[in-house]
């Protein structure tokens, strides 16, 4: 397990200033938001020797104490007032361009409870070559599901979306079935031809691309990192929103009985 750093919080401590009232956040709520983002674990959540907050808390600290968002022109810094529990971090115009030319990943990346290591290596990609990061496309599984929003969204997203969505339901397709992974429920068993190919698809880790990268090589890397699942499962999956739960996990809490679950999932 790699160490959280500075720059990977970054973007998340600019997103939360974003839907702050008035662009600005206490640091004090920013340290606690990021926490509940990243869910540290490992030495990221160990507490540091001779301190009294963790490797996690260091870092999301560092933001203020060593001035990187300021130093970046990202954020102004207010000090603490008399009725106040800490000073305050304001968006700047910079720091909100910043994230509108990357709003697509974080939305992404935020909105899909992976777990803290997946967050780290994701927000390294995006400050390993910034340029380059602002190119990254996204796949968003709720609108294939959710045709309605296909209005409101580019029509590349969501055609990106239903091409990986339609790739892992052939992929886990057998024999003119699919089931979900972790109850084994089949819509066509149950609903006839109406529940037909029905499933939802879960991102077990992010998937997203740059611009310049082959869509369909990237959908066939893609497929080991997504699951079918039905809505009971996949709302399962997600119900604590600190928690997700890995697929052995959620597995682990179906039960074994199930006459129509095969031994095969």
């Amino acid at each position: 397990m790699s160490r959280i750093s500075e720059n990977q919080l970054i973007l998340p401590a600019l997103y939360l200033m974003d839907i702050s009232p008035n662009k600005t956040i206490l640091i004090a709520d920013m340290k606690k938001a990021l926490y509940d983002i990243f869910k540290p674990t490992g030495e990221d959540n160990e507490i540091l020797h001779n301190r009294q907050d963790t490797r996690f808390a260091q870092k999301a600290g560092n933001l203020k104490s060593h001035n990187t968002l300021v130093n970046l022109g990202y954020a102004v810094y207010t000090p603490k007032v008399a009725d106040e529990r800490s000073g305050r971090f304001t968006l700047t115009e910079a720091g909100k361009a910043f994230l509108d030319a990357n709003i697509n990943i974080v939305n992404y990346l935020l909105n899909n409870d992976f777990t803290s290591e997946d967050l780290k290596e994701s927000f390294d990609v995006v400050f390993s070559d910034p340029k380059r990061a602002m190119t990254i496309e996204t796949f968003d599984e709720d609108l294939t599901i959710n045709e309605g929003k296909k209005k409101v969204v580019k029509t590349a997203v969501y055609e990106r979306s239903d091409k990986l969505r339609k790739k892992a339901i052939d992929h886990y397709t057998d024999g003119g079935r699919i089931k979900c992974k972790v109850c084994c429920f089949d819509f066509e068993d149950f609903y006839g031809d109406h529940g037909k190919g029905f499933i939802e698809i879960h991102h077990q880790k992010p998937v997203f691309m740059f611009a310049d990268e082959d869509l369909e090589q990237k959908i066939e890397d893609a497929i080991e990192n997504v699951m079918p699942v039905c809505p009971n499962c996949h709302r399962m999956i997600h119900r604590t929103r600190n928690n997700p739960l890995s697929f052995e996990e959620i597995k682990a809490h179906v039960r074994n009985d199930l006459d129509f679950c095969d031994n095969e999932n």
